[in-house]
């Protein structure tokens, strides 16, 4: 008389090949974006609450896989999903600056990573082709591999302008604007930002908004009528960074 094996729901026995296949795409995804999200963090010396929730799950996620399938997978995805949306004006702001490395990669990682780890929980939730993991996996490497070739270039032929006289000098520095710049009618700035990461400044109410790469000296003109302006730097996350540009 056969015997049948008792069924454990949600448990986890020997693993099939296309559940293997997309597991592993899954853990790597959410492993490599949760690690550069903690490394971030430390490199801005600040704490980014999604950031960080988003690496407490990944752990609890990766811990529930080897006897929880679905549980895993679904707190992977889900995650992976939320924090990709909440990101995107994050991606929108750096993906196209790839002089500034550390913001560039950061925003590449995570618009690919949290991607490919969406894709990888519905390919694992399925049971998807195996053949569909692999040829995901390469697309997502790839694109990660151009992403740094393309931001060693840019970063390499991204030169400082050099300050002339008459210049108003100033620098940028620890996410601070100098608190006021005073500057005449046509005058120019020469900026320095010495962070490692982007800034703009962008002058509130005019056209003038000048982009601050990492490390680099910027050089800009001020054709604005005599007035007092507010500036800020137009970037998600920085909207404490302001300052006074006086045109007399």
């Amino acid at each position: 008389m056969a015997t049948t094996e008792p069924r454990t729901e949600g448990r986890v026995g020997p693993s099939p090949g296309p559940w293997g296949i997309w597991r592993r795409l899954l853990v790597a995804s959410v492993t490599v974006v949760a690690a550069y999200d903690l490394v971030f963090l430390a490199l801005i010396g600040e704490v980014i609450p999604p950031l960080l929730a988003g690496a407490v799950l990944t752990v609890i996620g990766v811990g529930l896989l080897p006897r929880f399938r679905r549980g895993g997978v679904a707190v992977l995805g889900l995650t992976s999903l939320l924090l990709l949306v909440a990101m995107l004006p994050f991606v929108a702001a750096h993906l196209p600056h790839p002089s500034s490395p550390i913001d560039f990669t950061h925003a590449a990682i995570a618009l690919l990573g949290r991607t490919a780890a969406v894709v990888a929980a519905i390919g694992a939730w399925r049971e998807a082709s195996p053949a569909l993991g692999r040829r995901v996996a390469t697309l997502v490497v790839a694109l990660l591999a151009v992403s740094l070739v393309v931001s060693g270039v840019a970063v390499t032929t991204t030169v400082s302008a050099s300050e002339i006289a008459g210049d108003v000098v100033a620098e940028l520095t620890d996410a601070a604007f100098p608190a006021s710049l005073t500057v005449p009618p046509g005058g120019a700035i020469h900026l320095e930002n010495r962070d490692r990461f982007r800034h703009t400044y962008t002058v509130l109410g005019t056209s003038l908004d000048v982009e601050l790469p990492a490390t680099t000296a910027v050089r800009f003109t001020v054709d604005l009528a005599p007035g007092t302006y507010e500036v800020i730097c137009d970037i998600p996350g920085h909207e404490f960074m302001s300052a006074q540009l006086i045109v007399e």
